[in-house]
Protein backbone atom coordinates (compact mmCIF):
# COMPACT_ATOMS: atom_id res chain seq x y z
CA UNK A 1 0.00 0.00 0.00
CA UNK A 2 1.01 3.21 -0.57
CA UNK A 3 0.77 6.91 0.37
CA UNK A 4 -2.18 8.79 -1.05
CA UNK A 5 -0.84 12.78 -1.56
CA UNK A 6 -2.82 15.23 -3.36
CA UNK A 7 -2.54 18.75 -5.40
CA UNK A 8 -5.19 20.79 -6.23
CA UNK A 9 -4.05 23.46 -9.43
CA UNK A 10 -6.65 26.06 -10.20
CA UNK A 11 -7.21 27.37 -13.61
CA UNK A 12 -6.54 31.31 -13.87
CA UNK A 13 -9.58 31.77 -16.18
CA UNK A 14 -11.65 34.37 -14.81
CA UNK A 15 -15.25 36.21 -15.67
CA UNK A 16 -17.65 38.13 -13.55
CA UNK A 17 -21.40 38.28 -15.07
CA UNK A 18 -24.26 40.30 -14.37
CA UNK A 19 -25.01 37.98 -11.64
CA UNK A 20 -21.98 39.25 -9.64
CA UNK A 21 -20.94 35.54 -9.07
CA UNK A 22 -19.01 32.61 -10.96
CA UNK A 23 -18.22 29.30 -10.96
CA UNK A 24 -15.15 27.62 -11.87
CA UNK A 25 -13.65 24.38 -12.34
CA UNK A 26 -10.57 23.69 -10.76
CA UNK A 27 -8.11 20.90 -12.47
CA UNK A 28 -7.22 18.22 -10.01
CA UNK A 29 -4.20 16.54 -10.10
CA UNK A 30 -3.08 13.75 -7.67
CA UNK A 31 -0.60 11.37 -6.82
CA UNK A 32 3.17 10.78 -8.59
CA UNK A 33 2.86 7.04 -8.76
CA UNK A 34 0.65 4.41 -9.57
CA UNK A 35 -1.40 4.09 -6.57
CA UNK A 36 -0.25 7.33 -5.13
CA UNK A 37 -3.39 8.56 -4.51
CA UNK A 38 -5.34 5.66 -2.78
CA UNK A 39 -5.40 4.93 0.88
CA UNK A 40 -6.62 1.71 2.59
CA UNK A 41 -9.90 0.87 3.67
CA UNK A 42 -10.54 -2.25 5.70
CA UNK A 43 -13.46 -5.15 5.49
CA UNK A 44 -12.97 -7.85 8.25
CA UNK A 45 -14.40 -11.56 8.66
CA UNK A 46 -15.89 -12.08 11.60
CA UNK A 47 -13.47 -13.98 14.00
CA UNK A 48 -12.17 -16.04 15.68
CA UNK A 49 -13.10 -19.17 13.84
CA UNK A 50 -11.86 -22.83 14.24
CA UNK A 51 -10.36 -25.14 11.80
CA UNK A 52 -8.88 -28.21 11.29
CA UNK A 53 -9.95 -31.89 12.10
CA UNK A 54 -13.61 -31.19 11.23
CA UNK A 55 -12.38 -28.58 8.30
CA UNK A 56 -10.48 -30.97 5.86
CA UNK A 57 -10.03 -29.60 2.20
CA UNK A 58 -13.19 -31.93 0.92
CA UNK A 59 -15.34 -29.72 3.22
CA UNK A 60 -13.31 -26.29 4.67
CA UNK A 61 -14.55 -23.60 6.33
CA UNK A 62 -16.42 -21.10 4.60
CA UNK A 63 -17.58 -17.28 5.04
CA UNK A 64 -18.15 -13.96 3.45
CA UNK A 65 -16.94 -10.85 4.04
CA UNK A 66 -19.25 -8.30 2.39
CA UNK A 67 -18.07 -5.10 0.28
CA UNK A 68 -21.16 -2.40 0.33
CA UNK A 69 -19.18 0.23 -1.60
CA UNK A 70 -19.22 0.48 -5.18
CA UNK A 71 -15.35 1.09 -6.37
CA UNK A 72 -12.99 -0.57 -9.13
CA UNK A 73 -10.25 -2.43 -7.50
CA UNK A 74 -6.59 -1.28 -8.16
CA UNK A 75 -4.41 -2.89 -5.35
CA UNK A 76 -5.79 -5.64 -2.96
CA UNK A 77 -3.99 -6.84 0.40
CA UNK A 78 -4.95 -9.47 2.70
CA UNK A 79 -4.36 -9.58 6.51
CA UNK A 80 -4.11 -13.51 7.69
CA UNK A 81 -3.42 -14.19 11.80
CA UNK A 82 -4.28 -17.90 13.06
CA UNK A 83 -2.64 -20.02 15.46
CA UNK A 84 -1.61 -23.62 14.69
CA UNK A 85 1.19 -25.45 15.54
CA UNK A 86 1.69 -26.70 11.83
CA UNK A 87 0.77 -23.98 10.08
CA UNK A 88 1.98 -25.37 6.42
CA UNK A 89 -1.21 -28.12 6.83
CA UNK A 90 -3.20 -24.77 6.05
CA UNK A 91 -5.15 -23.73 2.51
CA UNK A 92 -6.49 -20.88 2.06
CA UNK A 93 -8.27 -19.00 -1.02
CA UNK A 94 -9.99 -15.93 -1.65
CA UNK A 95 -13.03 -15.72 -4.34
CA UNK A 96 -14.13 -12.24 -5.56
CA UNK A 97 -18.11 -11.03 -6.14
CA UNK A 98 -16.94 -11.81 -9.90
CA UNK A 99 -15.97 -15.56 -9.29
CA UNK A 100 -12.22 -14.73 -9.32
CA UNK A 101 -10.44 -17.41 -7.55
CA UNK A 102 -6.82 -16.30 -5.84
CA UNK A 103 -5.20 -19.24 -3.99
CA UNK A 104 -2.68 -17.43 -1.08
CA UNK A 105 -1.96 -20.65 1.35
CA UNK A 106 -1.54 -24.52 -0.20
CA UNK A 107 -1.02 -26.08 2.15
CA UNK A 108 2.01 -28.63 1.91
CA UNK A 109 2.71 -30.11 5.20
CA UNK A 110 6.18 -30.14 4.93
CA UNK A 111 7.28 -27.76 7.98
CA UNK A 112 6.54 -27.77 11.33
CA UNK A 113 6.32 -23.97 11.76
CA UNK A 114 3.83 -22.39 14.17
CA UNK A 115 1.04 -19.33 13.15
CA UNK A 116 0.44 -16.91 10.34
CA UNK A 117 0.73 -13.67 10.93
CA UNK A 118 1.18 -12.08 7.84
CA UNK A 119 -0.87 -9.37 5.09
CA UNK A 120 0.11 -10.87 1.54
CA UNK A 121 0.83 -8.25 -0.56
CA UNK A 122 2.35 -8.84 -3.98
CA UNK A 123 4.67 -6.15 -3.89
CA UNK A 124 6.15 -7.92 -0.94
CA UNK A 125 10.13 -9.39 -1.11
CA UNK A 126 9.49 -12.88 0.73
CA UNK A 127 7.12 -15.72 -0.13
CA UNK A 128 5.29 -16.78 2.12
CA UNK A 129 6.68 -19.56 4.47
CA UNK A 130 10.44 -19.29 2.63
CA UNK A 131 13.83 -17.34 3.66
CA UNK A 132 12.72 -14.73 6.18
CA UNK A 133 9.35 -16.06 6.95
CA UNK A 134 10.39 -19.62 7.40
CA UNK A 135 10.35 -18.99 10.85
CA UNK A 136 7.50 -19.33 13.65
CA UNK A 137 5.36 -16.07 14.34
CA UNK A 138 3.49 -15.04 17.42
CA UNK A 139 -0.05 -13.97 16.52
CA UNK A 140 0.17 -10.66 18.07
CA UNK A 141 1.49 -7.38 16.92
CA UNK A 142 2.04 -6.01 13.03
CA UNK A 143 3.41 -9.07 11.20
CA UNK A 144 5.03 -9.48 8.09
CA UNK A 145 4.27 -8.58 4.90
CA UNK A 146 4.53 -11.65 2.29
CA UNK A 147 3.49 -12.72 -1.09
CA UNK A 148 1.78 -15.94 -2.28
CA UNK A 149 4.14 -18.97 -3.78
CA UNK A 150 0.61 -19.15 -6.07
CA UNK A 151 -1.59 -16.43 -7.08
CA UNK A 152 -1.49 -12.50 -7.42
CA UNK A 153 -3.99 -10.38 -5.83
CA UNK A 154 -3.52 -8.64 -8.75
CA UNK A 155 -5.79 -10.95 -10.70
CA UNK A 156 -8.46 -8.92 -8.99
CA UNK A 157 -7.65 -5.75 -10.48
CA UNK A 158 -10.42 -4.14 -12.32
CA UNK A 159 -13.19 -5.50 -11.05
CA UNK A 160 -16.35 -3.59 -9.10
CA UNK A 161 -15.27 -5.02 -5.33
CA UNK A 162 -18.97 -4.61 -4.71
CA UNK A 163 -20.15 -7.99 -2.98
CA UNK A 164 -20.33 -10.69 -1.07
CA UNK A 165 -16.30 -11.79 -1.15
CA UNK A 166 -16.22 -15.38 -0.35
CA UNK A 167 -12.88 -17.20 1.95
CA UNK A 168 -11.93 -21.17 2.25
CA UNK A 169 -9.74 -22.33 4.75
CA UNK A 170 -8.57 -25.82 5.89
CA UNK A 171 -6.52 -28.29 6.99
CA UNK A 172 -4.89 -30.57 4.72
CA UNK A 173 -3.77 -32.86 7.58
CA UNK A 174 -6.94 -33.46 9.64
CA UNK A 175 -5.66 -36.04 12.21
CA UNK A 176 -3.98 -33.24 14.45
CA UNK A 177 -2.82 -29.64 15.12
CA UNK A 178 -6.21 -27.71 14.57
CA UNK A 179 -5.73 -23.76 13.81
CA UNK A 180 -7.76 -20.66 14.73
CA UNK A 181 -8.25 -18.34 12.38
CA UNK A 182 -8.28 -14.42 14.54
CA UNK A 183 -7.78 -12.36 11.49
CA UNK A 184 -8.91 -12.15 7.81
CA UNK A 185 -8.98 -9.16 6.06
CA UNK A 186 -9.21 -7.17 3.36
CA UNK A 187 -7.68 -4.06 2.32
CA UNK A 188 -8.07 -1.90 -0.47
CA UNK A 189 -6.48 0.80 -1.96
CA UNK A 190 -9.30 3.30 -2.32
CA UNK A 191 -9.20 6.95 -3.97
CA UNK A 192 -10.64 9.74 -2.37
CA UNK A 193 -12.25 11.75 -5.25
CA UNK A 194 -11.88 15.09 -5.00
CA UNK A 195 -14.46 17.92 -6.15
CA UNK A 196 -13.61 21.51 -6.26
CA UNK A 197 -14.85 25.04 -7.88
CA UNK A 198 -13.82 28.67 -7.59
CA UNK A 199 -16.43 31.51 -7.02
CA UNK A 200 -16.47 35.13 -6.46
CA UNK A 201 -19.08 37.47 -5.01
CA UNK A 202 -19.17 41.41 -4.74
CA UNK A 203 -17.67 41.85 -1.18
CA UNK A 204 -20.26 45.19 -0.04
CA UNK A 205 -23.65 43.66 0.29
CA UNK A 206 -25.80 45.44 -2.68
CA UNK A 207 -22.82 46.45 -4.58
CA UNK A 208 -22.04 46.13 -8.29
CA UNK A 209 -19.23 44.13 -10.02
CA UNK A 210 -17.64 47.55 -11.58
CA UNK A 211 -13.42 48.09 -12.02
CA UNK A 212 -12.41 48.59 -8.11
CA UNK A 213 -14.68 47.34 -6.43
CA UNK A 214 -13.76 44.22 -3.77
CA UNK A 215 -14.35 41.29 -4.27
CA UNK A 216 -14.57 37.50 -2.32
CA UNK A 217 -13.05 35.51 -4.02
CA UNK A 218 -13.20 31.03 -2.49
CA UNK A 219 -12.23 28.19 -3.46
CA UNK A 220 -14.17 25.19 -1.97
CA UNK A 221 -13.07 21.55 -2.43
CA UNK A 222 -15.33 18.23 -1.38
CA UNK A 223 -13.79 14.69 -1.10
CA UNK A 224 -17.01 12.64 -2.61
CA UNK A 225 -15.06 9.67 -2.32
CA UNK A 226 -14.52 6.55 0.05
CA UNK A 227 -10.28 7.07 0.50
CA UNK A 228 -8.38 9.54 2.53
CA UNK A 229 -5.79 12.11 1.62
CA UNK A 230 -2.71 11.27 3.28
CA UNK A 231 -1.94 13.78 6.48
CA UNK A 232 -0.14 17.45 5.59
CA UNK A 233 -0.04 16.22 2.09
CA UNK A 234 -2.83 18.41 0.26
CA UNK A 235 -1.03 21.42 -1.61
CA UNK A 236 -3.50 23.95 -3.03
CA UNK A 237 -2.37 26.38 -6.00
CA UNK A 238 -4.21 28.51 -7.29
CA UNK A 239 -2.95 31.00 -10.09
CA UNK A 240 -4.81 34.86 -9.57
CA UNK A 241 -7.07 35.91 -12.57
CA UNK A 242 -5.17 38.75 -14.07
CA UNK A 243 -8.16 40.76 -13.55
CA UNK A 244 -7.73 40.78 -9.75
CA UNK A 245 -5.28 42.37 -7.25
CA UNK A 246 -4.42 40.39 -3.98
CA UNK A 247 -5.34 42.16 -0.95
CA UNK A 248 -3.03 41.85 1.88
CA UNK A 249 -4.82 43.20 4.94
CA UNK A 250 -7.85 41.44 7.28
CA UNK A 251 -9.67 40.03 4.92
CA UNK A 252 -13.18 41.50 6.27
CA UNK A 253 -11.90 44.32 8.08
CA UNK A 254 -12.88 43.05 11.39
CA UNK A 255 -15.36 40.87 10.80
CA UNK A 256 -15.94 37.59 12.71
CA UNK A 257 -14.07 34.95 9.68
CA UNK A 258 -10.74 35.95 10.68
CA UNK A 259 -8.35 38.31 11.24
CA UNK A 260 -5.77 37.47 8.20
CA UNK A 261 -6.03 38.09 4.46
CA UNK A 262 -6.75 34.29 4.21
CA UNK A 263 -10.15 33.13 5.86
CA UNK A 264 -10.37 29.22 5.94
CA UNK A 265 -13.93 27.02 7.15
CA UNK A 266 -14.60 23.67 7.33
CA UNK A 267 -16.96 20.85 7.54
CA UNK A 268 -16.09 17.07 8.50
CA UNK A 269 -12.87 17.30 6.56
CA UNK A 270 -10.25 17.29 9.39
CA UNK A 271 -8.11 20.04 8.15
CA UNK A 272 -6.95 23.19 9.56
CA UNK A 273 -5.04 25.81 8.29
CA UNK A 274 -2.70 28.42 10.20
CA UNK A 275 -2.19 31.76 8.43
CA UNK A 276 1.27 32.16 9.23
CA UNK A 277 2.54 28.64 8.79
CA UNK A 278 0.33 26.96 5.97
CA UNK A 279 0.32 29.94 3.13
CA UNK A 280 2.40 31.32 0.69
CA UNK A 281 2.72 33.53 -2.07
CA UNK A 282 4.35 33.67 -5.27
CA UNK A 283 5.02 36.43 -8.05
CA UNK A 284 6.21 34.14 -10.78
CA UNK A 285 4.69 34.34 -14.27
CA UNK A 286 4.86 31.04 -13.78
CA UNK A 287 2.62 28.71 -11.64
CA UNK A 288 4.67 27.31 -8.93
CA UNK A 289 4.80 23.38 -8.06
CA UNK A 290 5.13 23.44 -4.50
CA UNK A 291 4.96 24.86 -1.22
CA UNK A 292 8.64 25.97 -1.18
CA UNK A 293 8.11 27.89 -4.89
CA UNK A 294 5.83 29.81 -2.83
CA UNK A 295 8.36 32.46 -1.37
CA UNK A 296 7.08 35.90 -2.19
CA UNK A 297 6.07 38.19 0.90
CA UNK A 298 3.59 40.81 -0.35
CA UNK A 299 3.05 44.47 0.38
CA UNK A 300 0.24 45.42 2.68
CA UNK A 301 -2.76 46.43 1.42
CA UNK A 302 -3.37 45.42 -2.33
CA UNK A 303 -0.39 44.43 -4.27
CA UNK A 304 -0.68 43.46 -8.02
CA UNK A 305 2.75 40.99 -7.87
CA UNK A 306 0.55 38.31 -5.87
CA UNK A 307 0.50 36.07 -8.80
CA UNK A 308 0.09 32.62 -7.25
CA UNK A 309 -1.65 31.72 -3.73
CA UNK A 310 -0.26 28.54 -2.11
CA UNK A 311 -1.80 26.82 0.82
CA UNK A 312 -1.16 23.77 2.78
CA UNK A 313 -3.95 22.62 5.02
CA UNK A 314 -2.71 20.34 7.79
CA UNK A 315 -4.56 17.22 8.74
CA UNK A 316 -5.55 13.89 6.86
CA UNK A 317 -8.50 14.93 4.55
CA UNK A 318 -11.12 12.51 5.34
CA UNK A 319 -14.22 10.82 3.69
CA UNK A 320 -17.50 10.39 5.28
CA UNK A 321 -20.88 11.09 5.36
CA UNK A 322 -22.07 13.93 3.92
CA UNK A 323 -19.31 14.40 2.31
CA UNK A 324 -16.28 16.90 4.12
CA UNK A 325 -15.42 20.02 2.48
CA UNK A 326 -13.31 22.80 3.06
CA UNK A 327 -13.53 26.31 1.75
CA UNK A 328 -10.68 29.04 1.86
CA UNK A 329 -11.12 32.88 0.91
CA UNK A 330 -9.36 35.96 -0.05
CA UNK A 331 -10.36 39.21 -0.95
CA UNK A 332 -8.98 41.17 -4.32
CA UNK A 333 -9.69 44.23 -6.07
CA UNK A 334 -11.57 44.39 -9.50
CA UNK A 335 -9.37 46.02 -12.00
Amino acid sequence: MTSNRSEIQTESKFCVPRALAAVFALAVSQGVSDHAWASPITFPATVPQAYGNTTPCGTPLTGTINVPDNFTITDLNVRFVASHTWRTDTNLSITSPNNTVVRLLVGAYGASLANYNVTFDDAAGVVVDTGSHANNQVVTGPGVSVRSESDLLSDFNGEDAQGNWTYSICDVYTPSDNGSMSNLSLIFDVPPDLDADKSVAVYEVGGYSLPGTDMIYTISATNTGLGTVDSDSMVLIDSIPAELIFYNGDMDDAGTATTDPVAFSETGSGLTLTYANDVGYSDSATRPTTMADCTYVPSAGYDENVKHICMNPKGEFLAGTPDPTFAVSFRAKLK
